[in-house]
């Protein structure tokens, strides 16, 4: 909603294409005199346009006349851009083919017949863009621009460590209103809708979430939900945000909602909304009515007409923040907690600038940032000065302070940051994808040479993170980002810099591309006819074409066709989820594309003619799940640095000789064969490759010289490590002899620095010699599944790190003990340890020894997990550090009331004999942190009275899975009223297959904490008597605010729908609260 900025920045295309022009590739080509003084000008004259760039783009804030030479400067950059690319495109693999040999004869690139017709056309064209150059640097002189520096700004030593979540400083006051608003009392039937109304950066969008993820709130509503609306009011895109899923048609997603809702009090924020059409406010507002009283919805919102519109109370009106608030937030980036001591001028000069920030947080946080790099009275009072402060501001302008922050970019950063105009508002933005866009458009580049690529684009990543043009910032279980987003003001700076040069388009609306566009990314919410299609992507200059469709989406086959024999200055091409099965032969024509991705599609095979795309750096087939086979010339790709297989689950094997693809950075999965080229030493110079490596089908490696050859101990990056044998037969047989499988596993000795290990049907009994030494001290996660033929565990308590041990299927595992532990391990950060089907385990110590004398093990466990071992005769005590156990059989039941679990909060307990046959329950009662516990006893008939007299007062959920189940508390104790003293604080109940029940206690009706009752595979009595204002015992179970009841006739279709349904909810539920944005 921005107004466009005067500004355009051709600096960071000119330098590329300068210092591609300078390398010594054109020297090593030998082209003759006049075609090299065509190269020598075409440089000489960027040169000099590069002179006076600096000046041009800094008037240009101001000159509308400076901003449109500069774009058109920077379209005929992009152009010169193209040609050099040829250039390089057609000499270079020639030259590969011709010195590595890999094809049959050739015939000379340089050949008189070749030579004369390559040297004709790129002539030709380099003549072409030198007189259009020439013009334009002509045209300079009108302009009186003053020569400077053009040297590139270089980023900042990474010295700082960025905070994720935004601190907030003056919103309590506003916090509370908010809140008591949601939880005070309402005698309106119909739903209260309460507009938070402010300037764009001020906060509307925390405020609410503060409000939203305050204490109390979850509980005192049954839903809650959160949709980011921005400019485009969409009813089916709200009401599928709010259901978690998608409907076929509005009419579907409106009877959806409909059930989501009805009857529920429910919490909805609609978070930056545009609509002025009070109509289609109407319209959704009258969908919305179907919820109880006590029913909210928060609204952010800049336009005070939305506020009048939505509204039913009184708008809260954010003002900015105070000037002491305002001076806290800017100094936290600026300087460091207490350190603006050290510097009392800079702290003077600081809160003339915040005072410019005009109480907003968004330009405090991008100002404080900018600073922190500056330590120079000179630069913090070029920043105070600015023009830029004096520039008209209104309520849709872009923010000085913003601007300021980008004017102050390395070059490289501002295309970088530009580039981001390709995604909507609200999008969430894959950090890895977004790198590696960033490098096939060229836009990274490396004067070290030991820096890889992918490296400099985390950097530029942290770097523009920590200068708050990304934000709500999303970490992985190993801390590393993986998602961010964008402040919509941020949204506005990044189109209004990109201006024309990029484009979103929802295919079949009526909004083509611009024909100068050069980054385009599409939605198609239709299967589109291929004319439709072409019509909107007629810009033949496109550099990317990226889908942004989240979900499977039918593309008609000859826009592939038109795609691939057309747009062929593509760099990047993003068919992500399309329903395509094939690509054209024409794929070849895409001479500069550096990124394909083809994930989520129906491809079966690859076109031979992809293995000619010389330049490819990524090639994305994730969840090809129909995919089979790989294009046998994949070698010759000599530029490939991600081949992206995971979850191809049809790939049979691998292409041969992938080995020399030495520059391989990812890939997920790598099939050993037993074929000359496809056999595991083809991994042997494969040493960049990083993150997750899975290696399948070992059972193909027989000779352990050829997991020698692996090398895997050289792989420094790899994080995370899976080795598979695939064929149970491979166990039975005598093919290879017991100590050779041993000794292949032996020579996959990883390097130190992995993370992860997973160990997958490893048919042989010993685990080799480096599972219980040094090599592998960095693990934090090892999982052991299949194994059935080793009898003893590995030695891993030793290991300082580990944090997460599971053991699967281990059959012929015995006993565990002080082998388990090795010499003076007692696993001492060991967080997580799961085993499960362990089934001939009789005996298991958990005592360790250290220095000769016995101590316990697991000081810091939190989730134990045993399960599925019915001959376990010997269990240790469960250590007192945990929080959530998961056990079955009396042997581990007596191992949890013997343990002193003071801190025990989930507690699952399976098949336990002791449980129907009279039992002593007191222990429990010392259980005073337990919230979770859940009972699975296929002979018990009702709850134990020793269960029923317990007082459990931090109990909320308890759910049990008892097919014999024929009242809860016992026939005649389910016909009072009276509840027993153990449901007196239970939240949540659930019932899975109570076969036998069919009616439910009176006593149901008094538990007034009871929010959430389901029961699952109950008699189709039971579910007629629950019945909404019409069943027998609907009257007990009223005041219930959310009751799912199923019948047994329904039972395996309503697993799986609520399955899916929790997996929806779990999505938006994280979706939704790591929102942790600004208004």
């Amino acid at each position: 909603m921005a107004e466009a900025a005067a500004m355009a920045v051709a600096s960071p295309v000119l330098e590329v294409v300068i210092e591609k022009l300078g390398s010594r590739f054109w020297e090593e080509l030998g082209l003759a005199q006049s075609v090299n003084s065509d190269i020598e000008r075409l440089q000489s004259v960027l040169s000099t346009i590069g002179d006076v760039l600096d000046d041009a783009e800094r008037r240009s804030i101001r000159d509308k006349a400076l901003n449109g030479w500069l774009r058109k400067l920077k379209d005929a950059a992009f152009d010169a851009d193209d040609v050099v690319d040829e250039f390089r495109y057609e000499a270079l693999p020639r030259r590969m083919e011709r010195r590595t040999q890999l094809i049959g004869k050739v015939s000379d690139f340089f050949s008189p017949d070749n030579q004369i017709a390559f040297r004709y056309k790129m002539a030709h064209k380099i003549k072409k863009i030198n007189k259009r150059l020439g013009e334009i640097a002509e045209e300079r002189s009108k302009f009186h621009l003053a020569e400077g520096s053009t040297s590139r700004r270089t980023l900042d030593r990474e010295t700082f460590s960025y905070v994720i979540e935004s601190d907030v400083y003056g919103r309590g006051e506003d916090k509370e209103k908010i809140v008591n608003f949601l939880v005070g009392a309402d005698d309106r039937s119909d739903v209260s809708v309460l507009p938070i109304v402010g300037l764009g950066g001020v906060g509307k969008t925390t405020l609410a979430q503060l409000a939203y993820n305050a204490q109390g709130i979850k509980e005192h509503f049954d839903l809650t939900s959160w949709v980011c609306v921005s400019d485009d009011f969409s009813i089916k895109a709200i009401i599928k945000n709010i259901i978690g899923c998608e409907a076929s048609n509005l009419e579907a997603a409106q009877r959806e909602l409909q059930t989501k809702l009805g009857g529920r009090r429910f919490l909805l924020v609609l978070d930056d909304v545009w609509n002025e059409v009070e109509a289609e406010w109407e319209r959704l507002k009258t969908l919305l009515r179907c919820g109880r009283q006590g029913s909210k919805i928060i609204t952010t919102t800049r336009s005070h007409v939305v506020a009048r519109i939505m509204g039913t109370v009184a708008p809260h009106n954010l003002q900015g923040l105070t000037s002491a608030d305002c001076w806290t937030l800017f100094k936290q980036r600026a300087f460091g907690p207490g350190r603006e001591e050290e510097t009392p001028r800079l702290v003077e000069i600081g809160k003339e600038i915040v005072e410019k920030c005009g109480g907003l947080p968004l330009a405090a946080k991008a100002l404080g940032s900018l600073m922190s790099s500056r330590r120079g009275e000179k630069e913090w009072l070029q920043v105070r000065d600015s023009e830029l402060w004096r520039l008209p501001v209104n309520e849709n302008s872009i923010l000085p302070a913003l601007q300021l922050s980008y004017d102050h970019l390395p070059s490289d950063l501002k295309q970088c940051f530009a580039y981001c105009s390709i995604f909507p508002k609200d999008y969430r933005i894959e950090r890895e994808k977004l790198i590696r866009l960033w490098i096939a458009e060229g836009f990274i580049q490396t004067s070290d040479g030991d820096m890889l690529e992918e490296e400099v684009g985390n950097r530029y990543f942290n770097s523009l993170l920590w200068r708050s043009f990304f934000q709500d910032a999303i970490k992985d279980f190993s801390n590393n980002i993986i998602i961010c987003k964008m402040h919509d003001l941020v949204h506005d700076l990044a189109c209004s810099i990109a201006g024309d040069e990029s484009s979103i388009t929802k295919v079949g609306m009526k909004t083509r591309i611009p024909h100068g566009c050069r980054y385009s990314s599409f939605l198609c919410e239709y299967n589109m006819s291929s004319t439709t299609l072409k019509a909107d992507f007629e810009a033949n200059k496109l550099r990317s074409l990226i889908s942004l469709n989240r979900m499977r989406f039918d593309i008609h086959q000859e826009f592939t066709i038109y795609a691939m024999s057309s747009l062929t200055h593509l760099r990047a091409l993003d068919l992500s989820r399309a329903g395509i099965k094939e690509l054209p032969c024409t794929i070849s024509k895409l001479k500069h594309l550096k990124l394909l991705d083809l994930s989520g599609t129906s491809i079966e095979a690859l076109p031979g003619s992809i293995t000619g795309l010389h330049n490819l750096r990524t090639l994305n087939l994730d969840y090809c799940d129909a995919l089979k086979s790989l294009p046998e010339g994949m070698s010759n790709m000599s530029s490939l640095r991600n081949l992206d297989i995971h979850g191809c689950s049809r790939l049979i094997c691998m292409p041969r000789w992938l080995g020399r693809l030495t520059n391989l950075q990812t890939m997920h999965m790598f099939i050993a064969g037993k074929e000359r080229g496809r056999t595991i030493s083809e991994l042997e110079h494969l040493n960049l490759i990083s993150g997750y490596l899975k290696i399948t089908n070992l059972d193909n490696v027989q000779d352990p010289l050829e997991a020698t050859k692996a090398d895997l101990a050289s792989k420094t990056n790899l994080q995370s490590l899976g080795l598979m044998w695939n064929n149970h037969s491979y166990m039975e047989s005598a093919a290879s002899p017991m100590s050779e499988v041993e000794e292949v596993f032996e020579s996959l000795q990883p390097h130190s620095n992995l993370k992860k290990l997973v160990i997958y049907r490893y048919p042989g009994m010993k685990f080799p010699t480096w599972m219980a030494s040094s090599p592998i001290h960095n693990l934090v996660r090892i999982k052991l599944k299949d194994l059935q033929r080793c009898e003893y565990l590995p030695a891993l308590g030793h290991l300082p790190l580990l944090q997460e041990l599971k053991m699967l299927c281990m059959n012929a595992v015995r006993r565990i003990g002080v082998e388990f532990y090795g010499d003076g391990g007692i696993f001492p950060l060991l967080r997580s340890l799961s085993m499960s089907e362990l089934r001939d385990l009789e005996e298991w110590s958990a005592e360790a020894t250290a220095g000769g004398k016995s101590v316990m093990a697991f000081p810091c466990l939190e989730k134990f997990t045993v399960f599925g071992c019915p001959k376990l005769r010997v269990a240790p005590r469960v250590p007192p550090s945990v929080v959530d156990v998961t056990i079955e059989g009396d042997r581990l039941l007596l191992a949890v009331t013997t343990g002193g679990l003071y801190r025990l909060r989930r507690l699952r307990i399976h098949n336990c004999e002791a449980l129907s046959s009279p039992f002593r329950w007191e222990w429990m009662q010392d259980l005073t942190a337990l919230t979770s516990l859940y009972i699975r006893d296929d002979k018990m008939m009702c709850l134990p009275e020793g269960i029923l007299q317990l007082r459990m007062p931090s109990l909320q959920d308890f759910t049990t899975n008892c097919r014999n189940l024929k009242s809860i508390s016992g026939e005649e104790r389910d016909k009072q009223q009276q509840p027993p003293t153990f449901f007196m604080t239970i939240q949540q109940l659930c019932l899975y297959f109570p076969e036998n029940l069919t009616v439910v206690p009176e006593w149901l009706g008094s538990l007034t904490a009871l929010q959430n009752l389901s029961i699952f595979g109950c008699p189709q009595l039971l579910a007629r008597r629950c019945e909404r204002e019409r069943g027998e015992d609907w009257p007990k179970i009223a005041h219930i605010s959310r009751i799912h009841i199923s019948p047994a006739k329904a039972r395996e279709e309503d697993r799986g729908e609520n399955s899916q349904r929790s997996i929806t909810s779990l999505i938006r539920k994280l979706r939704l609260t790591s929102c942790t944005g600004h208004g």
